[in-house]
């Protein structure tokens, strides 16, 4: 698939007021981000414990037994960047190779061993990545709303998070769609399970804190409707 053709678009008021509300069950809502980052996984912070979180949650999804949402700005992101992605992907596990050769060769050289070396990036990882990151999509929801312009704007304006280094729109926008989703979601569901995951860590995370966590003002909003804040796929995973 890749290029994202015919996706499944839905006004947030329809999608709560027909879907959702004739069978609520948990909602992950992707930040543009994070759908990019399967692509990518190795050469961020993914390690195997996540890489089976993200797994699990790909199973959910194809279960039937969450809803996969996001918005959709994500469509243009995706297609106007997925190619790029997948191309570095693949040159970062050459070059991963490349360096693994040249260590093994000096290791064996200084030590008189006989270390194998073998061969990553032609063993597929990323097209497995791209066959995963697809199955995400062809299961998402991307949902619209006219009602989040105005917020979205006034967050870039007062220079809020996650417009707060940078004025961002496409992220407050986003946020914005993913809060007013919670609020639609908790207003007829109050005991709902809502995730929003954003590996933002630039525009969303207030690197001051250790450990590292969402701005205070975008929790404080998440927390009014019981919206979830997760950069990390262990915690997404966890709370689905």
């Amino acid at each position: 698939m890749s290029v994202i053709n015919n996706p499944i678009v839905r006004p947030i008021q329809d999608f709560v007021a027909n879907e959702y509300s004739l069978s609520p069950k948990p909602v992950l809502f992707w930040d543009t981000s994070s759908v990019l980052e399967i692509l990518r996984f190795p050469y961020r912070k993914g390690d195997l414990n996540s890489y089976r979180a993200l797994n699990r949650i790909n199973g959910l999804i194809q279960a039937d037994t969450i809803y996969s949402v996001a918005s959709s700005l994500t469509i243009t992101e995706w297609n106007d960047h997925q190619e790029n992605i997948k191309l570095e992907t693949q040159e970062s596990l050459e070059k991963t190779q490349h360096y693994h050769n040249t260590c093994i060769q000096i290791i064996n050289e200084i030590f008189g061993s006989a270390y194998i070396v073998e061969t990553i990036h032609d063993k597929g990882l990323a097209d497995n990545f791209e066959v995963l990151a697809d199955s995400v999509i062809a299961r998402t929801i991307f949902l619209t709303t006219d009602e989040i312009a105005q917020p979205a704007l006034d967050r870039v304006r007062l220079k809020q998070p996650p417009s707060k280094k940078k004025p961002e729109f496409k992220d407050c926008a986003i946020w914005e769609t993913a809060l007013k989703l919670s609020r639609d979601i908790y207003a007829i569901d109050p005991a709902h399970h809502q995730v929003f995951y954003s590996v933002n860590t630039e525009d969303f995370i207030d690197k001051s804190k250790n450990p590292l966590m969402f701005h205070a003002i975008l929790l404080t909003e998440a927390s009014l409707s019981r919206l979830h804040c997760s950069y990390l796929v262990e915690d997404a995973n966890a709370n689905l």
